[in-house]
């Protein structure tokens, strides 16, 4: 969805470089958004579309702009700003706002009333903590409706709360003298700032980060029940980045190999090798494989050949989704290539993180069997998308192929059955709850799904 760092420090000699410290740190987090980027200082800030530029671009603007202070936050989206206040008020958000229709309602809504959602809860969550100074009613007014975290920065401090179900991953670290300290979307930040200790921010939380103090704990809200966002494990999150002691990396093997532990019994000999798309799938396909191969011996690992180089996940490509349109619509071919050879008259299996619209998995068939490949199986890491919610705000208004089939099937067969035939390939197998739990290693109750996923799953 998004990436959020804040930086606050008491060094002077850091605090002359705060732009270029967090410059630092959004580049670590640049897989989280390439659409639209901003970094404040003290009162003043800059912003722009795209990638983060160059650290002689952000630093010629941040001269220009007079960017001095020791306090900062930056963002980066994959898709420019939802609400219009993002320009005018010093806020950062990863994830979603619920049950905002009635905020227009609220006894200190005031001249915010008319406003977007955004700045209704900015201006309401302010009134309750600092000129009522009541910490524990504006946490929890948040968190009635946040779904992940929020940074707001309020003239010298800043505040960062992660709601109660810990939707998304919230992390602060600090320097042994205790004269730094960052808050950041997630902790994949220790492979580079190797001085600084990294914890989780306890869900429920609600801390500032002051002048002259490097943490204090306004207020922590009872857990009512952990509900964490899936798509974190299969995407969202650097593969270094940390869980249970455990690296993404290896929680996305494991994802792939509960799903051919699973699934072997039910394609048999249907596969010769399995391919990764997009290369985010890579640690999945890798997990899937070596599983597989205890149900099909001939079975033959292989290296991703679909190459998905468009993917924006990926701060090191620069192409983008539109690129890849253009492309297909003014020469017809696609950045994906294919090695001929090693796939025709072969039976693959592309192993895809989600599937949305279908566009992509359509392309992929096209494109394998156009290489002489007799069987294309779809295998899909994710669980039916059903509510663009799960996997960024930046889907949500696209046109989700899974939804049509709501309250029309009653198990994950008959959607594979259905998509299957939208979509053209031999056979498809979405990842149920369940399946996908288990290769994240938390129990299935700990991770958000919309209802009717949630109770869909496989014949037995």
């Amino acid at each position: 969805m998004a990436g959020i760092v804040a930086i606050n420090t008491t060094n002077v000699t850091v605090s002359n470089n705060i732009v270029n410290l967090l410059s630092h740190c959004m580049r670590m987090l640049q897989h989280r958004g390439k659409a639209y980027w901003k970094i404040v200082v003290a009162k003043k800030a800059i912003s722009g579309e795209g990638s983060l530029p160059s650290d002689d671009k952000i630093s010629l603007l941040a001269r220009k702009e007079k960017l001095i202070g020791k306090n900062a936050i930056g963002y980066l989206s994959k898709r420019s700003p939802q609400f219009h206040s993002m320009h005018t008020i010093h806020v950062v958000l990863d994830g979603f706002f619920v049950d905002t229709e009635k905020l227009h309602l609220h006894p200190l809504i005031g001249a915010a009333k008319d406003s977007d959602s955004l700045y209704k809860i900015y201006h309401i969550f302010t009134k309750l903590l600092i000129e009522r100074r009541q910490p524990e009613r504006a946490a929890e007014f948040l968190d009635r409706h946040l779904r992940g975290n929020l940074i707001f920065k309020v003239d010298d401090d800043i505040y960062a709360f992660r709601n109660s179900s810990g939707f998304k991953p919230l992390v602060i670290a600090s320097n042994k003298s205790k004269t730094l300290s960052i808050v950041a979307s997630e902790n994949s930040l220790h492979t580079s700032l190797k001085d600084m200790k990294f914890n989780d921010i306890r869900a429920g939380a609600l801390i500032a980060l002051r002048k002259g103090a490097v943490e204090e704990v306004l207020t922590n809200l009872p857990r009512e029940g952990i509900l964490m966002d899936p798509f974190e494990f299969i995407r969202e999150s650097h593969v270094t980045s940390l869980f249970n002691n455990k690296s993404i990396y290896e929680i996305r093997k494991n994802i792939g190999r509960e799903q051919a532990d699973f699934l072997g019994c039910k394609m048999g000999q249907q596969i010769d090798t399995a391919y990764a798309e997009p290369d985010y799938t890579r640690p999945m396909t890798l997990g899937f494989s070596i599983k597989y191969q205890n149900f099909w011996k001939k079975f033959e690992m292989a290296e991703g050949i679909i190459k998905d180089r468009y993917d924006d996940a990926d701060h090191m490509i620069d192409f983008s989704e539109q690129v890849s349109k253009n492309k297909l619509l003014t020469t017809g071919k696609s950045l994906k290539f294919i090695i001929q050879d090693r796939v025709r008259n072969k039976k693959i299996a592309s192993v895809q993180g989600t599937i949305q619209t279908g566009s992509t998995a359509r392309e992929t068939i096209y494109y394998l069997r156009k290489a002489g490949v007799t069987c294309v199986i779809i295998l899909v890491s994710y669980v039916p998308t059903a509510d663009g919610r799960q996997v960024g705000l930046y889907t949500q208004n696209r046109e989700l192929i899974a939804n049509k089939y709501v309250g029309k099937v009653s198990s994950i067969d008959e959607l594979n059955e259905s998509v299957n035939r939208e979509i053209g390939a031999n056979a498809l197998y979405y990842n149920s709850p369940e399946i996908l739990a288990r290769g994240i290693g938390v129990p299935e109750n700990n991770l958000w799904f919309p209802e009717w996923v949630r109770f869909l799953d496989y014949n037995k």
